[in-house]
């Protein structure tokens, strides 16, 4: 069991590897897109959709936990207590606390939206597994896509996580009616823009100004990206010529 659990989730070589990394991959984009669209009232129609999905997702990422906690079997706190090992954990407790109806807790369930970090996972994955063997100027392709894939999956997951938690701060103003909303006000200030609509609670204030730290990180992430493949595409691979 322990070997099986290993070469699911661990093995990249394992043809049962990209199988269930792809499908939780597809699984954990899907569950979040129904967080973000559960929130729209003109959808209220879907909701059946968009419970089935929550708790369909939910089992299955349970089911992960548990094998990935199998796998570490000799050290599993070693898993449990890791970024994603967290990370797993706190995308699907809120989802408990609904089907429990813990009243006083339902506002954690939109911490849901955490889940969507599960995606670096797999640009992590991906580099184990394409950055391997080959020439010097191949691998240094393959890095420098690595690079832009956790730009792109860093800038789209703060602003979902922001827009999220903007949502539960300032909810049930207009301006943050729901995630999707949220998300355009977090966009402009990740980006550096100037939003006209300010947060009106502490925790509010709280979260905007996370969000302008996190898009500082984010700009200097790009400069290093842009910068390296700028450096490649006017003076060629230096590495190479030596």
């Amino acid at each position: 069991m322990k070997k099986a659990m290993r070469d699911i989730f661990y093995n990249t070589r394992s043809k049962y590897f990209l199988i269930v990394n792809n499908f939780l991959a597809a699984l954990t984009l899907v569950s979040v897109l129904s967080i973000i669209l559960n929130t729209v009232a003109a959808l209220d129609s879907y909701n059946t959709i968009f419970i089935t999905i929550e708790y369909a997702a939910t089992l299955f990422f349970t089911i992960e936990y548990i094998g990935r906690i199998i796998a570490n079997q000799k050290k599993p706190l070693t898993y449990i207590f890791s970024f994603f090992g967290i990370i797993d954990l706190l995308s699907i407790v809120p989802s408990y606390m609904g089907l429990f109806n813990l009243t006083y807790l339902k506002s954690a369930r939109m911490f849901r939206i955490l889940r969507f970090l599960r995606t670096l996972r797999l640009i992590k994955l991906t580099k184990k597994g394409n950055i391997k063997s080959g020439t010097l100027l191949e691998e240094e392709d393959l890095l420098h896509g690595y690079k832009l894939r956790i730009y792109i999956f860093s800038l789209l997951t703060s602003v979902v996580i922001a827009g999220s938690l903007i949502f539960i701060a300032e909810w049930p103003r207009e301006q943050f009616a729901n995630i999707p909303l949220s998300m355009i006000w977090s966009a402009k200030v990740i980006l550096g823009g100037v939003p006209q609509i300010v947060p009106e609670t502490l925790f509010g204030e709280l979260v905007t100004i996370m969000t302008r730290f996190t898009g500082l990180l984010l700009f200097g992430l790009l400069i290093n990206v842009v910068g390296s493949g700028l450096q490649k595409l006017l003076f060629g691979d230096t590495k190479s010529k030596k």
